[in-house]
């Protein structure tokens, strides 16, 4: 089902600068399309959306249409739609956008685009890719789920994690989540197991449930859902079967309050930090079109969410380990494994 939402807010910015907008004497309109998958997913397209809405809320001028959008098939007519009626900017959420951004990026020259993991060979001037190291902040999420579960079993520990789609940037969690853990056996001398698969889906709760539910069965302890709607189900299963997990995108500790009480922390991928700055860019004419926009530790466009109810449960040395880490990742005295060129090491199971 087609979603939209249409929100205007007046206020007193004025828009200056070297280009001025298409709509010269009134609120900028602006366009975000999700590329499958509602805007309330407590994830990926929820964290999207609410980068805009703290702009509208704090009083920019613009009129906001959000549109979420089942098929790659209609992606390149919608975006044209809105270029046609004089949006300003059109924002895509997924990899999915990318070829369409492109294709109606270079028949609307005045138009400004943003994606959202978008993956350009050539990036078009009006063009403002979105991307992220999400691997910083996987890494040490890995070793966290590890430690976990070797301090709650430590007779045969265990962790899994449950992708949406085998994609790259799905992957760049997975991977490095793996490589965390297994730089966990490999300093601290343990056999942490580590399994996990793809549901297929980022919109498959049961699935997304039910594959955690047979990890769980299998002795996984700590359960890393990356996959939208998909991993909020293996959260759930986590819950059900009084294990633990790890959140991905947003802080799912307030996303998820029913889960509340089982999971460590979240990857946090600031993609609300990065659609806000493009809107504000955008507001200010100073928008980086052709450029590309790299959310990552030092600039805190990834990292961890705080440990919550769990800040008091996982211990301070821990503690200390997943901060050292993190500043070993920023220093380059250690790395992730990502991004991998050998496609046969990337999912190893």
């Amino acid at each position: 089902m087609r979603v939209s939402l249409l929100i205007l807010l007046a206020a007193s910015l004025a828009v200056t600068g070297m280009a001025a907008p298409l709509n010269a004497t009134g609120p900028i309109r602006v366009a975000m399309l999700s590329d499958g998958g509602t805007f309330s997913d407590n994830s990926f397209n929820q964290t999207s959306r609410e980068g805009i809405e703290e702009l509208m809320y704090s009083g920019a001028p613009i009129f906001v249409q959000f549109v979420e959008t089942y098929s790659t098939s209609h992606f390149e007519r919608k975006l044209a739609a809105f270029a046609e009626r004089d949006y300003r900017l059109l924002i895509g959420i997924g990899y999915r956008m990318a070829p369409a951004i492109a294709a109606v990026a270079a028949e609307y020259p005045r138009t400004l685009f943003a994606c959202v993991d978008g993956d350009f060979d050539v990036l078009p001037h009006n063009v403002w890719a979105l991307t992220f190291q999400t691997d910083e902040c996987a890494f040490p999420a890995g070793y966290l789920a590890a430690a976990w579960a070797d301090l709650q079993d430590p007779k045969d520990p265990a962790v899994a994690w449950v992708g949406g789609m085998d994609v790259d940037s799905v992957n760049q969690f997975l991977v490095s989540f793996r490589n965390g853990a297994e730089h966990y056996n490999s300093v601290k001398g343990k056999k942490v197991r580590v399994m996990g698969d793809y549901v297929g889906s980022f919109e498959d709760f049961e699935g997304g449930r039910k594959m955690a539910a047979d990890f769980i069965a299998d002795g996984a302890d700590v359960i890393f859902g990356a996959g939208s709607i998909s991993g909020n189900g293996a959260i759930a299963a986590a819950k059900e079967h009084e294990k633990w997990a790890i959140g991905v995108d947003t802080d799912q500790y307030n996303t998820l309050p029913e889960q509340q009480d089982i999971i460590l922390t979240s990857c946090l991928k600031r993609v609300d930090r990065a659609v806000n700055q493009v809107v504000t860019a955008t507001l200010a004419n100073q928008f980086w079109g052709g450029t590309r926009y790299v959310g990552n530790l030092a600039n805190h466009g990834v990292g961890l969410a705080p440990y919550h109810d769990f800040a008091d449960k996982i211990p301070a040395r821990l503690q200390q380990e997943i901060l050292n880490i993190q500043r070993r990742l920023l220093d380059g005295t250690l790395s992730t494994g990502w991004p991998v060129t050998d496609a046969k090491k990337k999912t190893k199971k």
